[in-house]
């Protein structure tokens, strides 16, 4: 079990946690390079593997192609509603889909909001926007799903463990751990690319009442990182909704939500060296 543990995001159903503890150490050996100013190895850290539970079985969809990645098909009435008003959350939205030819496999009512979400965060990324909450939502919603992730979750995190560092979705979900188990005591929840400030995810987390709270006392330090250009993260501040979090501005150029951009921040470095001084001798 490990000191520092790694709680990934949304689509990698094709990977498995060996596949990304790599390419997380390496990104964080950097942050911490930056934050101290010389050469490290890479830190000891494990990661909390979920991904497989969204995969669709063998033999549903249409052949070759993976249900999972079709981030938009199959959308019911629900979704969609709930989809436009996230969407609202962070871009305004017109209602005319006369230029909506670019969005033809997406329903009719959400081109619209694709349409502002490219043209302002650039292209794809009303995709990316939308499969993200798409994914929480069936987090939050699908008591069987949720069970196996939070499981995936806590077999992770054993009790050595003392900084949990999460990205998109993850984020919610290390959120939940750490809700749930408020007798395990954290030095540090890092949080990037988080959806946690969005209303539609706030108000679907066990146990929200809609009032703003406080960061938990069992975690030491909260700190948040978040690119004011990624659409995942954008919404909003989550001081406003935990006191206590630290908000951290970075800037990921061309990938605003990329988990690897923000690991290799100067400021990733920094706090989780602060949270655990012994990684800066590796």
């Amino acid at each position: 079990m490990s000191v520092l543990v790694g709680v990934h995001g949304i689509a990698k159903q094709q990977l498995g946690r060996h596949q990304l503890i790599d390419p997380w150490q390496r990104a964080l050996a950097d942050g911490i390079e930056r934050a101290t100013g010389r050469r490290h190895g890479l830190p000891p850290l494990d990661m909390a593997f979920y991904g497989d539970v969204f995969l669709t079985p063998s033999g549903s969809g249409k052949s070759g192609v993976d249900p999972d990645e079709r981030l938009l098909d199959d959308l019911s009435d629900d979704e969609v509603s709930e989809l436009m008003a996230a969407a609202a959350e962070v871009v305004p939205v017109e209602q005319d889909v006369d230029d909506a030819k670019a969005y033809t496999k997406a329903p009719l009512a959400l081109q619209p909001a694709l349409r502002a979400l490219d043209q302002r965060f650039g292209p794809l990324t009303g995709r990316l926007y939308f499969g993200e909450l798409r994914q929480v939502r069936r987090y939050l919603y699908d008591k069987d799903i949720k069970a196996r992730v939070d499981a995936a979750m806590a077999a992770a995190v054993g009790p050595t463990c003392r900084i949990i560092v999460a990205h998109s979705l993850g984020s919610v979900v290390a959120w939940e751990y750490v809700r749930q188990n408020p007798d395990h005591p954290l030095d540090l929840l890092l949080t990037c690319g988080s959806p946690l400030g969005l209303r539609m995810v706030r108000s679907r987390l066990p146990e929200f009442d809609g009032e703003a709270g406080e960061r938990p006392s069992h975690v030491s330090r909260w700190v948040n990182l978040r690119d004011p250009h990624d659409p995942v993260a954008c919404a909003g501040d989550l001081r406003h909704w935990w006191s206590g979090v630290g908000e951290v501005s970075v800037n990921n150029q061309g990938d605003a939500h990329s988990a690897l951009r923000y690991l290799s921040k100067r400021e990733a470095g920094e706090v989780v060296v602060a949270a655990a001084p012994q990684l800066a001798a590796l």
